[in-house]
Protein backbone atom coordinates (compact mmCIF):
# COMPACT_ATOMS: atom_id res chain seq x y z
CA UNK A 1 0.00 0.00 0.00
CA UNK A 2 2.78 2.46 0.91
CA UNK A 3 4.52 1.70 -2.39
CA UNK A 4 1.33 2.51 -4.29
CA UNK A 5 0.95 5.78 -2.39
CA UNK A 6 4.58 6.72 -3.06
CA UNK A 7 4.18 5.81 -6.72
CA UNK A 8 1.01 7.93 -6.99
CA UNK A 9 2.77 10.89 -5.33
CA UNK A 10 5.74 10.55 -7.67
CA UNK A 11 3.46 10.37 -10.71
CA UNK A 12 1.58 13.47 -9.55
CA UNK A 13 4.84 15.33 -8.90
CA UNK A 14 6.16 14.48 -12.37
CA UNK A 15 2.85 15.50 -13.93
CA UNK A 16 2.99 18.84 -12.11
CA UNK A 17 6.58 19.46 -13.23
CA UNK A 18 5.61 18.69 -16.82
CA UNK A 19 2.59 21.00 -16.56
CA UNK A 20 4.70 23.86 -15.18
CA UNK A 21 7.23 23.35 -17.97
CA UNK A 22 4.63 23.24 -20.74
CA UNK A 23 2.44 26.11 -19.55
CA UNK A 24 5.49 28.14 -18.53
CA UNK A 25 6.95 27.70 -22.02
CA UNK A 26 3.61 28.76 -23.51
CA UNK A 27 3.67 31.89 -21.34
CA UNK A 28 7.18 32.77 -22.52
CA UNK A 29 6.14 32.16 -26.15
CA UNK A 30 3.07 34.37 -25.74
CA UNK A 31 5.18 37.10 -24.15
CA UNK A 32 8.12 37.26 -26.53
CA UNK A 33 6.13 36.78 -29.76
CA UNK A 34 3.18 38.98 -28.71
CA UNK A 35 0.85 36.08 -29.57
CA UNK A 36 -0.71 36.62 -26.17
CA UNK A 37 -2.07 40.01 -27.30
CA UNK A 38 -5.35 39.88 -29.22
CA UNK A 39 -5.95 43.04 -31.32
CA UNK A 40 -9.16 44.86 -30.41
CA UNK A 41 -11.01 47.97 -31.48
CA UNK A 42 -9.41 51.43 -31.43
CA UNK A 43 -5.89 49.98 -31.44
CA UNK A 44 -6.33 48.38 -28.02
CA UNK A 45 -5.30 44.80 -27.26
CA UNK A 46 -6.67 42.09 -24.99
CA UNK A 47 -4.00 40.06 -23.22
CA UNK A 48 -4.30 36.34 -22.48
CA UNK A 49 -0.81 36.06 -20.99
CA UNK A 50 -2.30 35.24 -17.60
CA UNK A 51 -4.45 32.36 -18.90
CA UNK A 52 -1.73 29.65 -18.50
CA UNK A 53 -1.43 30.66 -14.82
CA UNK A 54 -5.18 30.22 -14.33
CA UNK A 55 -5.26 26.91 -16.20
CA UNK A 56 -2.25 25.59 -14.33
CA UNK A 57 -3.91 26.40 -11.01
CA UNK A 58 -7.30 24.93 -11.91
CA UNK A 59 -5.92 21.74 -13.45
CA UNK A 60 -2.85 21.03 -11.32
CA UNK A 61 -3.15 23.00 -8.07
CA UNK A 62 -1.88 26.00 -6.18
CA UNK A 63 1.90 25.42 -6.24
CA UNK A 64 2.14 24.67 -10.00
CA UNK A 65 -0.03 27.73 -10.62
CA UNK A 66 2.27 29.93 -8.55
CA UNK A 67 5.32 28.58 -10.40
CA UNK A 68 3.72 29.41 -13.76
CA UNK A 69 2.83 32.84 -12.37
CA UNK A 70 6.48 33.37 -11.43
CA UNK A 71 7.49 32.48 -15.01
CA UNK A 72 4.90 34.96 -16.31
CA UNK A 73 6.27 37.67 -14.01
CA UNK A 74 9.89 37.00 -14.90
CA UNK A 75 8.99 37.14 -18.59
CA UNK A 76 7.44 40.58 -18.03
CA UNK A 77 10.52 41.70 -16.10
CA UNK A 78 12.92 40.55 -18.83
CA UNK A 79 10.82 42.16 -21.56
CA UNK A 80 10.76 45.42 -19.58
CA UNK A 81 14.54 45.33 -19.09
CA UNK A 82 15.33 44.53 -22.73
CA UNK A 83 12.53 46.11 -24.75
CA UNK A 84 10.66 48.40 -22.36
CA UNK A 85 9.87 52.05 -22.93
CA UNK A 86 7.89 54.53 -20.84
CA UNK A 87 5.81 52.89 -18.10
CA UNK A 88 7.03 49.44 -19.20
CA UNK A 89 10.42 50.24 -17.66
CA UNK A 90 8.81 50.23 -14.22
CA UNK A 91 8.21 46.50 -14.61
CA UNK A 92 11.88 45.81 -13.90
CA UNK A 93 10.73 46.01 -10.28
CA UNK A 94 9.66 42.44 -9.32
CA UNK A 95 7.03 43.84 -6.95
CA UNK A 96 5.29 45.21 -10.05
CA UNK A 97 6.02 42.45 -12.55
CA UNK A 98 6.49 39.19 -10.62
CA UNK A 99 4.63 39.29 -7.29
CA UNK A 100 1.18 40.16 -8.73
CA UNK A 101 1.47 37.31 -11.25
CA UNK A 102 2.36 34.81 -8.52
CA UNK A 103 -0.68 35.96 -6.54
CA UNK A 104 -3.03 35.15 -9.43
CA UNK A 105 -2.81 31.48 -8.44
CA UNK A 106 -4.00 31.85 -4.80
CA UNK A 107 -6.88 34.04 -5.97
CA UNK A 108 -7.96 31.45 -8.54
CA UNK A 109 -7.42 28.49 -6.22
CA UNK A 110 -9.41 29.82 -3.28
CA UNK A 111 -12.28 31.13 -5.43
CA UNK A 112 -12.64 27.79 -7.25
CA UNK A 113 -12.13 25.51 -4.23
CA UNK A 114 -15.62 25.82 -2.64
CA UNK A 115 -17.21 24.68 -5.92
CA UNK A 116 -15.04 21.58 -6.36
CA UNK A 117 -16.64 19.54 -3.57
CA UNK A 118 -20.11 19.85 -5.10
CA UNK A 119 -21.78 16.69 -6.42
CA UNK A 120 -23.47 18.81 -9.04
CA UNK A 121 -21.28 18.35 -12.12
CA UNK A 122 -22.05 21.84 -13.43
CA UNK A 123 -20.95 23.72 -10.32
CA UNK A 124 -17.20 22.94 -10.55
CA UNK A 125 -17.17 24.32 -14.12
CA UNK A 126 -19.08 27.41 -13.00
CA UNK A 127 -16.57 27.81 -10.18
CA UNK A 128 -13.70 27.53 -12.67
CA UNK A 129 -15.27 30.28 -14.76
CA UNK A 130 -15.74 32.57 -11.76
CA UNK A 131 -12.16 31.85 -10.66
CA UNK A 132 -10.81 32.67 -14.13
CA UNK A 133 -12.73 35.95 -14.08
CA UNK A 134 -11.47 36.79 -10.58
CA UNK A 135 -7.87 35.86 -11.43
CA UNK A 136 -7.86 38.23 -14.38
CA UNK A 137 -9.15 41.14 -12.31
CA UNK A 138 -6.69 40.40 -9.49
CA UNK A 139 -3.83 40.53 -12.00
CA UNK A 140 -4.94 43.91 -13.32
CA UNK A 141 -5.65 45.47 -9.92
CA UNK A 142 -2.39 44.29 -8.33
CA UNK A 143 -0.18 45.30 -11.27
CA UNK A 144 -1.74 48.71 -11.83
CA UNK A 145 -2.24 49.24 -8.11
CA UNK A 146 1.47 48.72 -7.52
CA UNK A 147 2.20 51.40 -10.14
CA UNK A 148 -0.05 53.76 -8.18
CA UNK A 149 1.27 52.92 -4.71
CA UNK A 150 4.99 52.54 -5.44
CA UNK A 151 5.61 55.05 -8.23
CA UNK A 152 2.45 57.18 -8.43
CA UNK A 153 2.95 56.72 -12.15
CA UNK A 154 -0.80 56.53 -12.75
CA UNK A 155 -3.93 57.37 -10.77
CA UNK A 156 -6.70 55.17 -9.37
CA UNK A 157 -8.99 56.74 -11.99
CA UNK A 158 -6.75 55.23 -14.68
CA UNK A 159 -6.91 51.84 -12.94
CA UNK A 160 -10.70 52.02 -12.93
CA UNK A 161 -10.77 53.03 -16.61
CA UNK A 162 -8.55 50.09 -17.59
CA UNK A 163 -10.72 47.72 -15.55
CA UNK A 164 -13.85 48.82 -17.38
CA UNK A 165 -12.39 49.20 -20.87
CA UNK A 166 -9.96 46.26 -21.08
CA UNK A 167 -9.95 44.00 -18.05
CA UNK A 168 -13.58 42.93 -18.28
CA UNK A 169 -12.98 41.82 -21.87
CA UNK A 170 -9.79 40.05 -20.83
CA UNK A 171 -11.67 38.35 -18.00
CA UNK A 172 -14.41 37.22 -20.39
CA UNK A 173 -11.80 35.84 -22.80
CA UNK A 174 -10.07 34.02 -19.93
CA UNK A 175 -13.37 32.45 -18.83
CA UNK A 176 -14.17 31.19 -22.34
CA UNK A 177 -10.68 29.79 -22.98
CA UNK A 178 -10.32 28.18 -19.55
CA UNK A 179 -13.74 26.51 -19.56
CA UNK A 180 -13.18 25.19 -23.08
CA UNK A 181 -9.75 23.75 -22.23
CA UNK A 182 -10.95 22.25 -18.92
CA UNK A 183 -13.95 20.57 -20.58
CA UNK A 184 -11.69 19.10 -23.27
CA UNK A 185 -9.19 18.00 -20.60
CA UNK A 186 -11.90 16.28 -18.54
CA UNK A 187 -13.43 14.63 -21.59
CA UNK A 188 -10.01 13.31 -22.64
CA UNK A 189 -9.45 12.00 -19.12
CA UNK A 190 -12.79 10.16 -19.12
CA UNK A 191 -12.08 8.62 -22.52
CA UNK A 192 -8.70 7.42 -21.30
CA UNK A 193 -10.25 5.84 -18.19
CA UNK A 194 -12.93 4.12 -20.25
CA UNK A 195 -10.29 2.68 -22.60
CA UNK A 196 -8.26 1.41 -19.66
CA UNK A 197 -11.37 -0.16 -18.10
CA UNK A 198 -12.30 -1.90 -21.34
CA UNK A 199 -8.76 -3.20 -21.77
CA UNK A 200 -8.73 -4.57 -18.20
CA UNK A 201 -12.06 -6.30 -18.78
CA UNK A 202 -10.74 -7.93 -21.94
CA UNK A 203 -7.75 -9.26 -20.05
Amino acid sequence: MSEQINSAKKTKRLKNIAAVGALGALTVLFGFTRLGMIPWFSGASITILHVPVILGTLLFGLIPGMCIGAIFGLTSLILAATQGTGLDLLFVNPVVSVLPRILIAPAVYFVAKPFQSSKNGALPIIGDGIAAFAGTLVNTVLVLGSLVVIYKAITWEVVWTVLVSNSLLEAAAAVIICIAVILIWKAAGKNKKSRLNSESEEE
